[in-house]
């Protein structure tokens, strides 16, 4: 009796694996209808050092999903993409479909994408994706992402001391 409730939960464990979605998740094509390659730029046009360019992906839970998954980000492959290769998208059915975050920074301005002040994220819907170990699609096949542009993100006390200027400029202006 042990034995065959052993198999039932390995046979399970395998047909749970095998439901998985796996996708190759690069930026390295060109979107129908686009000129460039999916590049992620600083600014419009200016693809992200290599040395400078982090990213990581996240599933619909927030959980990373990218192979470094301590906050750091995993390094741009080439200036502007990057390459994660094959990456399990978990919770999925074969030839079902799966919403991922693609959140990528400048590591110049910040260890994680907490902490960076430029950066950008991007949910990109996948579909057809396949079981197992095969990716059947690849992130520009299966999905919507066709860049991202990499904005500045203002720090807090830059932001309280604009609206203390404009308060000012307010309280002035009434005065006369």
């Amino acid at each position: 009796m042990n034995k065959l409730l052993l198999a039932v939960i390995t046979l399970a464990a395998g047909l749970t694996a095998l439901a998985q979605g796996t996708v190759n998740l690069n930026n390295n094509y060109t979107p129908a209808g686009a000129a460039a390659k999916a590049f992620v730029d600083l600014t419009l046009g200016v693809p992200v050092p290599k040395a400078q360019g982090r990213v990581e992906v996240l599933d619909a839970t927030g959980a990373v999903i990218s192979s470094v998954k301590d906050g750091s980000g995993n390094l741009f492959g080439a200036d502007g993409l990057f390459f994660l290769g094959v990456t399990e998208i978990p919770n999925t059915v074969a030839g079902g479909g799966a919403t991922i975050s693609i959140r990528a920074w400048d590591s110049l301005t910040g260890a994680t994408y907490d902490a960076a002040t430029s950066k950008a994220i991007a949910s990109v819907t996948l579909t057809g994706l396949g079981g197992g170990l095969t990716p059947t699609p690849t992130l520009g096949v299966a999905g919507n992402f066709t860049g991202l542009t990499l904005s500045v993100i203002p720090e807090p006390s830059t932001v309280a001391l604009a609206a203390l200027g404009v308060a000012g400029l307010f309280f002035v202006a009434r005065r006369k």
